[in-house]
């Protein structure tokens, strides 16, 4: 009788995976309680288990552990942002789906400025006011999550119009207009003036330094790099990974 080599469960039949889909290359056997954690990490990485070692498919849980612990940070970052807001309006009850997103897609050091709701493109969803840009975010049911975005640097005007209930705001760029349908009238109205401001006022030079960056996140891409090397992520996947964690610097 063996034990799994991540978690050292007796394993038996009951809790052994079928066919031997368990079997690491090294010979060790995990549970079917480890093998649920390596399939929600990497279902590629569990579907070829037998082609991994241990100590492989440790650096796999360990990187999606670091992505949850960052992700999560980030989102109890972005709900005091919120909060800090003190909004009226319905876009943060009727836009929490969208609102889930905002870890993946904001930059560190991006911050919310305002929200709204409204639909763009057929699509509805919320439009989110940052110190970079604007950006509209539509987590549909059917066509998944859809995300345009407007830097603010490269916004001409910002205008709204308003109807009996409900109203319209328009972004112009460079010659083109999007148009923000079925936004609360009080909400449009005060988000176009707010915008209207930031991007009118003069913005400091800010120069970047590259030799700064953070030495914890150029450790995490070389793990990454290694990961790739190892056949264990595909060139896909490690581009992914880095070009989020390039972001945080």
């Amino acid at each position: 009788m063996s034990n799994c080599v991540m978690c050292s469960t007796v394993l038996k039949f009951i809790n052994t995976p079928t066919f031997g889909a368990g079997k690491l290359n090294d010979g060790g056997i995990v549970c079917t309680g480890c093998y649920k954690k390596i399939n929600n990490a990497n279902p590629s990485i569990a579907f070829k288990l037998k082609n991994f070692t241990l100590q492989q498919v440790k650096e796999i849980l360990q990187v999606k552990a670091d992505e949850n612990v960052s992700k999560n940070s980030r989102f109890d970052q972005i709900k005091a942002e919120l909060n800090n807001l003190n909004l009226r309006n319905s876009s943060l009850f009727l836009g929490r789906k969208e609102i889930n997103e905002l870890p993946q897609i904001l930059a560190d050091e991006e911050k919310i400025t305002n929200i709204i709701q409204g639909t763009y493109n057929n699509g509805h969803g919320i439009l989110v006011s940052t110190t970079r840009r604007l950006v509209f975010i539509d987590k549909g049911l059917v066509y998944g999550l859809k995300v345009e975005d407007f830097p603010l640097d490269k916004i001409s005007s910002i205008q709204y119009e308003t109807g009996l209930l409900l109203a319209k705001v328009k972004i112009h760029t460079s010659g083109n207009v999007a148009i923000i349908d079925n936004v609360e009238k009080t909400s449009a109205r005060q988000f176009a003036e707010f915008v209207r401001n930031y991007v009118s006022q003069p913005k400091e030079q800010t120069v970047v330094m590259q030799n700064n960056s953070d030495p914890s996140i150029l450790d995490q891409i070389e793990k990454l790099a290694k990961l790739k090397d190892n056949g264990i992520l595909s060139e896909e996947e490690f581009a992914e990974h880095k070009k989020k964690l390039l972001e945080k610097l």
